[in-house]
C-alpha cells in the first residue's frame, strides 16, 4: 500500500453499510479520487466534520493497486464553507459545480489548474454569494477550457486571423464554440456582441470575484447570451442536462 498526502476538497459523500461513507474529492496532486471512510458516521468518528461537502482538508490516503477506491486515512479540516449552508442558491450552485468536476475532471489524472480554480470559486462564493449566478457562469467556462471543449478565443478557426484585433461584432461562433471571423463564418453562426466576446475572454485573466463583478454589471442581454452558451456546450459534452444546472 501506498500513503499519499494532499489538499483535497470534499465534492460529495454516500453511506456505505452501517458507519462508513464514500466520499469523493478534487486533490491538487493526484486529481478525482474516490474513497472509503471507516467508521465516519459514527458519532465519535475521527473525521468529525472533515468530510462535509466543499471542506477544504489536508487528506491522508492508501491506495492499493488494482483498486479504485482508496482507504482514507486522516483528515485535517483547512477551511470550511459551513456557513454557505444559509445561502440556498449558494448550496445549489456549489453542488453543480461538484457536479460539473465529478463530469469533467478525469479520475486519477492530477490538473492543479482544476483544483485553484474551484478552490478560488469557493472563497469567492462565500465572499459574495449574491453573485453566484456569475460565478457559476465563470466556473462552467473554466471548465470547459480546462477540459478542452472550449476553443481558441483569440483567433479565427478557419484563417487563423486575430479576433481581438477586428471590428466589433465581427466574431461568429459554431454550435462547437469555434470561433470565426467576419469574412470566414457563415450567416446560420451566431455572431457574438462585443460584450460577449470580451467577457468570455476575460475569464483567463481576472479572478472569480472580479470577473463576476464585469458579467453582473454586463447587459442583461449579454448574460443570457453567456448563460445559454455555456449550458449548451456542457449538455452537449455530456450528452445530457447536468442534474443541478443553475
Amino acid at each position: 500500500m501506498i500513503l499519499r498526502e494532499t489538499e483535497a476538497i470534499v465534492l460529495r459523500s454516500f453511506k456505505l453499510a452501517d458507519a462508513d461513507k464514500i466520499v469523493i474529492f478534487l486533490t491538487k496532486k493526484y486529481g478525482l479520487v474516490r474513497g472509503v471512510a471507516k467508521g465516519a458516521r459514527r458519532l465519535k468518528s475521527r473525521f468529525g466534520a472533515s468530510l462535509e461537502p466543499f471542506t477544504l482538508i489536508s487528506l491522508g490516503y492508501h491506495e492499493k493497486e488494482g483498486r479504485e477506491l482508496l482507504s482514507i486515512r486522516h483528515t485535517e479540516i483547512i477551511r470550511s464553507f459551513f456557513n454557505l449552508a444559509r445561502e440556498n442558491e449558494a448550496v445549489a450552485s456549489l453542488e453543480y459545480l461538484s457536479e460539473l468536476v465529478i463530469e469533467f475532471a478525469p479520475p486519477h489524472q492530477p490538473d492543479e489548474r482544476f483544483f485553484r480554480m474551484l478552490k478560488a470559486c469557493l472563497a469567492a462564493v462565500e465572499a459574495t454569494p449574491n453573485h453566484w449566478h456569475a460565478l457559476v457562469r465563470y466556473f462552467e467556462i473554466w471548465s470547459l477550457r480546462l477540459s478542452g471543449f472550449l476553443a481558441d478565443m483569440d483567433t479565427c478557426g478557419d484563417c487563423g486571423k486575430n479576433l481581438s484585433l477586428i471590428g466589433q461584432g465581427q466574431v461568429y461562433a459554431t454550435p462547437e464554440f469555434i470561433l470565426r471571423c467576419d469574412s470566414c463564418a457563415s450567416r446560420t453562426e451566431l455572431k457574438l456582441n462585443s460584450d460577449v466576446y470580451r467577457l468570455i475572454r476575460a475569464v483567463r485573466r481576472e479572478a472569480p470575484q472580479d470577473w463576476a463583478v464585469r458579467f453582473i454589471n454586463a447587459q442583461q442581454q449579454s448574460q443570457d447570451s453567456i448563460a445559454l452558451m455555456t449550458r449548451a456546450l456542457v449538455e452537449r459534452h455530456l450528452e445530457r442536462r447536468p442534474r443541478g444546472a443553475v
